[in-house]
């Protein structure tokens, strides 16, 4: 029988859980998007974790003992671990790489880089939480600042740990250029609503 190599898996989005896994990684976002009826269909996040992590909240070693190949030999391909609170538990030096999965099972790899964004005062951001909470935020508050206040410095409205991404998207910008000219009904609306979201923060 065929010698499969283990891995862990923390799935992202669209829900947030460790999973056990003899795929290598472009072949587990390819199963979990398009090679399996049971799972989800469209766009897949999911880091690898460092197969040595433990944590006591985790049944990691029992889920990997099952990690075993099929009778028929083919690898196992999914082991559920724990679908529940799972980002809280990671330690975040334990995780690997980062991959986009498209709707069609492609796989994007984002490698650890050094933080480059550029932290210029006064911008109004937009943040998209990914998980635990899934909010569209506006913030003046740059990526560093906004994660801190975020984690630790406000409990109404955030936790722990988040996952979040900033889109590339400037709004003073947008605003000064599009409200004073001519436009349709629709795209009024759109303006519309980039103002309420900056109102709201």
């Amino acid at each position: 029988m065929a010698e499969y190599e283990k891995h862990l898996y923390m799935i992202v989005f669209p829900i947030n859980a460790l999973v056990a896994s003899q795929l290598k990684p472009q072949e587990f976002g390819e199963h979990y998007t398009i090679g399996s009826t049971k799972h989800y269909k469209g766009k897949v996040i999911f880091a690898e974790v460092d197969l040595k992590f433990r944590d006591p909240y985790f049944d990691i070693d029992h889920y990997l003992s099952l990690t075993v190949p099929h009778p028929n030999g083919k690898p196992k391909k999914t082991k559920f671990i724990s679908s529940y609170a799972v980002l809280e538990h990671i330690d975040l030096k334990s995780l690997k790489n980062l991959y986009l999965v498209t709707a069609n099972g492609k796989s994007l790899e984002l490698t650890p880089k050094p933080y480059t964004a550029i932290n210029e005062p006064g911008l109004v951001r937009i943040y998209q939480e990914i998980t635990p909470l899934t909010n569209l935020v506006a913030s003046t508050l740059d990526q560093r600042s906004f994660g801190k206040y975020i984690t630790s410095e406000t409990k109404s409205k955030g936790a722990p740990k988040i996952c979040f991404t900033q889109y590339d998207f400037n709004v003073a910008e947008f605003i000064e250029q599009n409200t004073a000219r001519s436009c349709t009904p629709q795209f009024r609306k759109v303006i519309l609503r980039v103002c309420t979201i900056i109102f709201l923060s």
